[in-house]
């Protein structure tokens, strides 16, 4: 077919509401006066860009823009009460925060100067006066339930909305990489969670599979699981410092991935990747240490054929959703030989290299998006309208914590979400109105109890 953590801070009093979490919705949706603003060193400062709220280690917004004395700068924000917290916080020994470009505070009554890692100022802006942010009681809090059956309706619709956006987003993948390179990516996308997804994807690039396979074809059969492992693990940084922490670095095992990964990287020109890899906040099934000792099982499993043409293949000779839910069952949850008691794993438990809900979210956010692009890109009407049948009949994966309190909140029965496209369709309303806070526009409002 293709050949053809969430952070709690308390603060003292303050004439401001002293939650930072409240000072971030604050500076996203900027709600202050946007006129004569100026840094602590008087330096006129104009706000083109708040940037991405960053939920991980490192600065609170990502990939800001500001104009500061007339000069574009584009980097990081970091939002603090007292602008001694930064030194508190020791972000001043943090190389993570090399690219703030932009100190946001409160109250600056320590008037200290704000210096990164590499010794560069870092501008300080006080939140002007009276930059609470809006409180507007959401409409669904009002709503003592639901009818079942118009949630359901809406939430397919959106189901279907958020299907063919991935859809799209992949076909512009195969575009420009190719089809197997972008199931690869696909699959690296579904171990790394989205803490870790874009580390994966750039070790997927960094390491292609064509050149993973040149590799085995010249290994012993006997061997290519801890060759994999090596590659893998050394390519990614974790048998060198900081992250060998995370592996049983002390077992006969360890060192003899580590020779043996001094041995390919120079045989194979193989560079350790400066990647950022978070564990805050994860659970140690879910450590991307052992997703890539994962990846190396499923990689093997699928060697030396192309995931994505058997992946086609198979979805091109099947409409029952059994099917296919066991055929990635047997490349992504079942593992071979040692693993519950893997040498070179810690804490981790688990008898699966994936949990059954991560294998369901897997089919219905990538797999399923992926060969609907493929025969989008092919034209073939009567498979896009197969996968899109398939997508509705996977069962649920796993329910983000706030749809589970949205859920709740709706009083909607456990079964309710029996099919993981009505989940996907509700993260994507959640995503579309709640988090941008507009309530007054929930296509929910005719169809709840009040």
């Amino acid at each position: 077919m293709i050949n053809c953590l969430v952070h709690t801070v308390s603060e003292k009093s303050s004439p401001y509401n002293l939650q930072e979490k409240s000072l971030y919705k604050t500076w996203f949706f900027q709600n202050f006066s946007q006129m004569n603003l100026f840094t602590v060193a008087g330096e006129t400062l104009s706000v083109i860009d708040p940037g991405k709220r960053n939920v991980y280690e490192g600065p609170d917004f990502k990939d800001a823009q500001v104009f500061i004395n007339g000069k574009l700068h584009t980097g990081d924000v970091e939002i603090h009460i007292n602008n001694n917290d930064w030194y508190t916080h020791r972000h001043h020994e943090d190389p993570a925060y090399n690219m703030v470009v932009l100190h946001v505070v409160v109250d600056n009554s320590s008037e200290q100067v704000v210096r990164t890692q590499a010794n560069q100022t870092v501008p300080v802006f006080i939140m002007p006066s009276g930059s609470e942010p809006d409180h507007v009681s959401a409409k669904c809090s009002s709503w003592s339930g639901i009818d079942e059956m118009d949630c359901g309706t809406v939430l397919a619709k959106f189901a279907d909305v958020r299907f063919q956006r991935k859809g799209l987003s992949i076909k512009k993948e195969i575009i420009h990489n190719s089809a197997n390179h972008t199931f690869y990516r696909l699959i690296l996308d579904g171990l790394g969670y989205s803490q870790n997804r874009e580390s994966f994807k750039r070790l997927g690039d960094q390491i292609p599979l064509s050149k993973l396979y040149k590799i085995l074809d010249q290994t012993d059969a006997s061997d290519r699981i801890t060759t994999l492992e090596a590659i893998l693990l050394g390519i990614a940084g974790f048998i060198s410092e900081p992250y060998a922490k995370y592996m049983r670095a002390d077992t006969e095992y360890f060192q003899g991935i580590k020779q043996k990964w001094a041995q390919l990287s120079h045989h194979y020109d193989l560079p350790v990747m400066q990647l950022k890899w978070h564990f805050a906040g994860i659970r140690p099934a879910n450590f991307p240490s052992r997703r890539l000792i994962a990846l190396a099982q499923i990689i093997h499993k699928f060697y030396p054929g192309e995931p994505a043409q058997l992946w086609s293949n198979l979805v091109c000779t099947h409409t029952d959703s059994k099917s296919i839910i066991n055929w990635v069952r047997d490349y992504f949850q079942q593992p071979a030989g040692m693993w519950k008691n893997h040498p070179l794993l810690m804490n981790t438990g688990g008898n699966v290299l994936l949990g059954s809900g991560r294998i369901m979210d897997m089919i219905s956010n990538l797999f399923l998006p992926f060969s609907w692009a493929v025969a989008s890109l092919q034209n073939n009407g009567e498979i896009m309208d197969n996968v899109i049948s398939l997508s509705r009949k996977i069962p649920r994966g796993e329910i983000p914590s706030a749809i589970y309190r949205w859920k709740s909140g709706f009083n909607l029965a456990d079964r309710f979400f029996s099919r993981n496209y009505l989940v996907q369709g509700a993260i994507e309303l959640h995503h579309s109105f709640c988090d941008l806070e507009l309530c007054k526009l929930c296509p929910l409002e005719d169809y709840a109890d009040k």
